[in-house]
């Protein structure tokens, strides 16, 4: 017995250790450690998400209209896009859009905010010119900016601070500028939105 306490001791047996488990262990007393053929890079206990407590009212709110209105904007997208075919901005905006709705949703799923009872408002109707569009389309990110101030000034935590305030510069700074660019085309020009120019792609996050 004493020459194999002495094996444990000087470290010769470890690797039979690591291999006694499909799952791996590291040093005696460390717990599983995830083995990738090489050396092992961190505990398992440590590579599920911490726990995560709940927010209050006003944050659990906050994600529900930051839900609803990244929704409402995409279907508005969607619907300019059924009617003047699928061209930029509002086809690389649109993606995004959808980009924001998960991002949202999964915090929400994470801190066990329960989806929002009400529907997305009325949708505006779709002008008859894609200039038309992009204007009525910069005025929602406007409104969609000082919907993030407004949100912003309740919430504390971290990381949907960090979200909230990541779809806010999306908006001010990659969407808005998009739509006030196509807008201030002359309209025998923004109604061929497929037209290439300056070899730029516009509108993304």
């Amino acid at each position: 017995m004493q020459p194999i306490l002495n094996l444990v001791a000087s470290g010769a047996l470890a690797p039979l250790l690591v291999m006694a488990s499909p799952m791996g262990w590291g040093p005696l007393g460390s717990g599983p450690m995830c083995t990738t053929g090489c050396r092992p890079c961190c505990p398992l206990v440590e590579s599920a998400n911490p726990a995560v407590t709940d927010v209050d009212v006003k944050t659990a709110n906050a994600l529900r209209a930051a839900l609803l209105d990244e929704q409402r904007a995409q279907a508005f997208y969607n619907n300019v896009l059924a009617v003047h075919g699928q061209h930029r901005p509002f086809v690389n905006i649109v993606r995004a859009e959808a980009r924001h709705e998960r991002l949202v949703a999964t915090l929400m799923e994470q801190y066990g905010v329960e989806a929002p009872e009400t529907a997305i408002r009325e949708l505006p109707p779709v002008p008859a010119t894609f200039a038309g569009c992009c204007t009525l389309a910069a005025d929602l990110e406007r409104d969609n900016i000082v919907m993030y101030d407004r949100l912003l000034q309740d919430v504390q935590q971290a990381d949907i601070r960090a979200a909230l305030e990541r779809l806010r510069a999306a908006s001010l700074n990659n969407h808005l500028p998009a739509f006030e660019r196509w807008a201030q085309l002359q309209p025998s020009q923004s109604d061929r939105p497929n037209r290439q120019r300056n070899g730029r792609r516009r509108g993304r996050a």
